[in-house]
Parts: C-alpha cells; structure tokens; sequence
C-alpha cells in the first residue's frame, strides 16, 4: 500500500525561523538609527554648549573685576592685610552667588593658614559615580606685593602696587570661568576644584600649604590649570607652560583653541618654580599655566588696570574654560611625564637633508634667462645622471616629458617630483633640431619632500624637521616645526603611519597642520 502524499513542512518552519531574524535586524537597525542621532544630537549640544560658555565670557565683567581687585582702596592685597581680606571676601561673595560650593565642606571656603593668610576653595561636584572622584583643579594667586618693599618691588619702594596684571588679571579670569562653568553644572563627569591662592608672592605659601594640607586626595588630581598674569597679551602669543608635563597636553590645547578662541600659543617648554604650578608639578601632577609675559610695569607701582587688554585676557579665559570642560569631561585624565629634560633639549633641533645623496639631475641654470622664460645650463656636474645623458653647458631645456620646464612650480621642482626615466627635449647650439636625450635620474621622486620626528609628549602628531627646496611640501610652505595632525582627512597616530599614509596618498591631499597653536589646513598639489 503507498503512503498518501503530504504538504512538505520545511517552508513554513523556515519562515518561523526568519520572521525573528528580520525583526531583531529591523530593531537593531532602528536602535542603530537612534544611538547615531542621539550621538550627534549630543556632539551638538556639546558644541552649543562650549560656545555658550565660552561667549558668557565677556569684556566688562572682566574690567569690573580687575578695577576692583587693582584699587588702591585695597593697597595691593598684599597677604594677611585689609586690603587682602577685602579681596578674599569679594571672591567668597562671588562663589555663593553663583552656587559655588565651599572646598571646605562645613568649614566654608577659606582654608586659613599660619600669618592671617587664606586660600578660597570652591567646588562643582562631576556626574559621573566614579570620574567624580577625580578633580580639575584651576587656580589664581590673588594676593600682590602691597606698598612693596626692597626684597619683592622693582621701583616704587612704599607706593600701592595694585598688580593689575599681576595677578588680578588671573583672578578675574578664573572669576569669569568659574561664572562661564557654572551655567552648566550639570555637565562635567570630574568634579572641579577652583583655588585662589594667598601669600604666592611670598614664596607660593598657599599652594604649599594646600598640597601639605589638600583637601582632596592627591593621587585623584588629574591636571592643574594655573593662571598668572594673562592682562598684557595686545599682539603677542600667549604663552602657555606645561604643556610636555603630560601625553598629549599641547594637542588637547589645540583642539580645544580651534573652537572659538584661535589664539597664538607659544609652548615653552621650560619649568620653574615661580608660580603656583610648581608644588603640583613637584608631586608628579601635570599642569598647564597661562601667562602673557613680563614687563617693564611688573612688580611696580605702574602695573594698573588701565593698561590690561581686556580682550586678550577674556581670550585666555574662554581657552581655559573650554580646556576645563574637556578635561571634566574626557573618559582618560592626562598621563603625567617627568618633563625636565625637555627644559634643554627641545625637539626644536632641525634634522638635516642628507646632502651624501647624488643630485636627481646634477645641473645649474641662469637664472636671468630662466626668469625671461628660458632655461639655458650654466653647469653640467661630473658623474650625474645629466653628465650621462650627455647635457652640455649651453643647452636649452624646452622640454620634458612634453612638459615645459618654465612652470610656476620651477624646473627643480618637476625635477624632484618626476618618475625616474624621463625625457628632456633640448636646444644645442648651432643645431637646427631639437635633442630628444633620456635621462634615468638618481634617488626616487620626492612625494612629500619633508623630514620628521616624533615627539615623545605627542607622540601621535609629526613634527617637520626639515624641507626638501621645490618639494611639494616647500611649495606648499609647510614650515619647520610645523605640527601634522592629518593627511587627507586620516589622523596620524605614530611616524609608521604617517610614512606609509605620505607614501600611498595620491596627489593632490590636505595636510592639517599646527602652527603657533592654530591648526590649519594645507594643500599639497601635485607638481606634474
């Protein structure tokens, strides 16, 4: 007896494994679609929020406050006098205006110490359950020389030095990030410790004092932001110190500049025990100070506010501002490194072109006639690729490889850049035809035409160390000491890879590049 046909079951059961299949790819898909909106939603909303703290910053807050701090109803704040004590309790006012909690807890915002002096503590909790744990800590010495004596006036013996500059200008700045920070508390995972310092001009006390007795673990300290004197900054760079205390200090400062302040930096690599930055530096904690250099008022009665650059120290405290909150909010804290070697040696050294290689060509050329739209040779050199292929003094290059060699790049640049079998066309004297001769040049073409070195403080930006002359990069006037970030859009994170992204990239590309603090995009065109 045969078996009756029946309805083949695998269909149905393959399609019962399917639905669920394509219904976990669909959400999945959708959550993909959402977690990418929210993440740019919230790149957004960081961006927004940056500018606003940044732009809260402003011009006459900070002169209201300087002209306060440098009066000479305060007589210099020297530490422990009225005038000090005065210039302590309008910060302390400041602090509970805008919800500033004490650094002290119950005992309130002055942690007082031996000679009457007092350093004012303020905090900003971070959100995060464990990066709260850890602290930004930024800080100002307030206090000056007051009638200045002998041991710390550089003229005016016995008149009010109001340190206008030095360092009301650090006090009110730090006044204004605090104020630019405090419109979003809810945003930083690190919790934030601002210190204003007594008794720095008597030989850093306050700091000393604190970090004797912190009020925070030092272990859990991830930088210290130091501002001291940053009122005469007019048309110069600000000089930032620092920056080679921990990885990567000066990129985050130039990621950070590129936003809304664009300042010219100069990065001095050298540290001293001068201001407030030291103790810290001194426990193994990294720091960056702000400053915009000494001058012929500093530490003398002329130093009043009258002649800070209000836009230039608003400047500084937008940079810092916008520097604390990527620091608050950042997963990693900076990684400390033993920075004093760098106080000789630099890696500003400029690397040399070895010139042991033989020339590509090996010619020179009148430059009078070049510059007139011909290239005539003045010089054919012994054992060259142009002494082979039977150059002579005297000949007109016209062409080569069907190109002419009067081109706005120059002759030594399609020289450099060329494949290694070429062919020049030329004019010899007292012949009627041209010359076809070919060449097979020396060395390979030039792609990028620098030299580089790393640098161990950031070790994953490039660092020119030297130019090939009529290179693409010479042409595009990349400069020694030029910082590269990227090429073509790739970021760079070790010399390996830069090497092998300037050997592989098609011309032409983009370079971005650090100079003076500004990053700035260069485009390297091909010379062909």
């Amino acid at each position: 007896m045969s078996t009756p046909p029946v309805a083949n079951p695998v269909p149905c059961q393959r399609n019962q494994r399917l639905f669920p299949l394509i219904r976990l790819m669909l959400v999945c898909f959708v959550i993909s679609i959402v977690n990418t909106n929210e993440r740019l939603h919230a790149e957004t909303n960081s961006a927004a929020v940056y500018k606003a703290a940044a732009n809260s910053i402003t011009v006459d807050e900070l002169k209201s406050h300087i002209e306060f701090l440098a009066s000479d109803s305060l007589e210099g704040r020297e530490a422990g006098s009225q005038g000090g004590q005065a210039a302590g309790t309008y910060i302390r006012t400041f602090l509970q205006k805008h919800g500033i909690q004490p650094g002290m807890a119950e005992e309130g915002y002055f942690q007082e110490f031996d000679g009457g002096f007092r350093n004012i503590i303020g905090l900003i909790p971070g959100n995060d359950p464990e990066l709260k744990k850890e602290y930004v800590v930024i800080g100002a010495h307030y206090d000056h020389v007051g009638y200045g004596k002998p041991s710390n006036s550089r003229g005016g013996v016995g008149q009010i030095h109001n340190g206008a500059d030095d360092n009301a200008s650090g006090t009110a700045a730090l006044l204004e990030v605090i104020e630019a920070i405090s419109l979003h508390k809810e945003l930083p995972r690190r919790s934030i410790l601002f210190v204003f310092w007594d008794a720095e001009e008597m030989g850093l006390l306050g700091s000393r004092h604190w970090m004797n007795h912190p009020t925070v673990p030092l272990d859990k300290v991830a930088i210290y932001l130091n501002l001291d004197m940053v009122g005469r900054l007019k048309e110069k760079p600000l000089t930032l110190f620092g920056s080679r205390s921990a990885y990567g200090l000066r990129s985050s400062t130039v990621r950070s500049n590129e936003r809304e302040t664009d300042l010219k930096i100069d990065f001095d690599s050298a540290i001293r025990p001068d201001s407030d930055h030291w103790p810290f530096y001194q426990k193994g904690i990294p720091f960056l100070m702000f400053h915009t250099g000494k001058h012929e008022d500093y530490h003398r009665p002329e130093d009043d506010s009258h002649k800070i650059d209000y836009r230039g120290a608003r400047k500084s405290a937008q940079l810092l501002t916008q520097l604390t909150l990527d620091f608050a909010l950042q997963s990693e804290k900076p990684q400390f490194r033993n920075a004093n070697q760098d106080i000789l040696s630099g890696i500003d050294q400029q690397a040399r072109i070895d010139t042991s290689d033989p020339p590509r060509l090996g010619v020179a050329w009148n430059a009078d006639i070049y510059s007139q739209g011909k290239l005539v040779l003045t010089q054919v050199m012994a054992n060259t690729p142009a002494k082979k292929a039977g150059l002579k003094v005297g000949d007109e290059i016209v062409e080569i490889d069907g190109k002419s060699p009067i081109a706005e790049q120059g002759f030594g640049a399609l020289i450099q850049n060329s494949d290694n079998q070429i062919v020049l066309q030329v004019r010899r004297k007292e012949q009627d035809e041209l010359l076809e001769l070919p060449v097979a040049l020396s060395g390979k073409p030039v792609k990028l035409g620098i030299q580089w070195q790393t640098d161990e403080a950031d070790p994953s930006v490039i660092v020119v160390s030297d130019i090939i002359e009529s290179s693409p990069a010479a042409l595009a006037k990349l400069k020694i000491n030029d910082r590269i970030y990227e090429i073509a859009g790739k970021q760079v994170r070790n010399s390996d890879e830069f090497r092998k992204l300037a050997s592989t990239q098609k011309l032409p590309f983009s370079l971005l590049v650090e100079r003076e603090g500004r990053l700035q995009k260069i485009e390297v065109q091909s010379i062909r």
